[in-house]
């Protein structure tokens, strides 16, 4: 659970578009925004190598800082350019700490599954999970103990542990995880006894009967 204030500096941006974007990620900042039920949405900038440090701990919850100003806000969503690795962009959403919210969460699977040590394979149906909870206690994942999973087992929404403060409202019987056995590959079928060599033979008794055909043409063509 992440119940740790994770607190980053952050600047209000009076620059728009994608020039003042690049020229503010060449001074090594990022453009973001955050958005507020009812408020309009504050364009700010963060420092890239600040972010780089929380970003490695999977922070969802930060507490943006503005001067004296503290905003609460979850990380809603980075925008990346992969080729050539850095952050576009950064969604904020404020939250009120004192209410519940809805988020996504990823699911981790814990341990190794009965099944899937005794020749079955495990399958994840579930890869995040709806919560609802209160924003210092959104948990960073949702750990599944599968160690008890065996071949044709399954866990549902039903069967999770969620942490303390922590729910989903998702239909009890939601697949997460379930094991399965694994589907042997069917090996080619052998060719019946006998055709190999009668093959061979089937071509040259086509090419006989060629051959007779061209010697008959060439009689009554005489």
């Amino acid at each position: 659970m992440n119940n740790e204030s994770h607190k980053i500096t952050v600047a209000l941006r009076e620059e728009f578009g994608n020039n003042a974007s690049r020229r503010l990620r060449r001074a090594g900042s990022i453009p973001a925004v955050v958005y507020g039920r009812g408020k309009e949405a504050r364009a700010l900038s963060v420092n890239a190598d600040e972010w780089k440090v929380f970003s490695a701990h999977g922070v969802q919850l930060v507490t943006l800082v503005n001067g004296g100003k503290e905003i609460p806000a979850l990380v809603r969503e980075v925008q990346y350019n992969h080729l050539k690795n850095y952050v576009v962009h950064i969604d904020f959403q404020e939250v009120d700490l004192n209410a519940e919210i809805v988020s996504s969460v990823p699911v981790h699977a814990h341990g190794e599954s009965y099944g899937a040590a005794h020749g079955g394979l495990l399958e994840q149906d579930l890869f995040e999970i709806e919560v609802v909870c209160r924003p210092a206690d959104l948990p960073e994942a949702i750990r599944v103990d599968v160690t008890k999973l065996n071949i044709g087992d399954s866990l549902t929404i039903a069967d999770v542990v969620f942490p303390e403060g922590v729910r989903s409202d998702l239909p009890a019987e939601t697949l997460v995880f379930h094991c399965v056995m694994q589907r042997e590959e069917a090996e080619p079928a052998a060719p019946a006894e006998g055709a190999a060599a009668a093959e061979p033979e089937a071509i040259n008794e086509k090419k006989t009967e060629a051959r007779a055909a061209e010697k008959e043409s060439k009689k009554e063509n005489k």
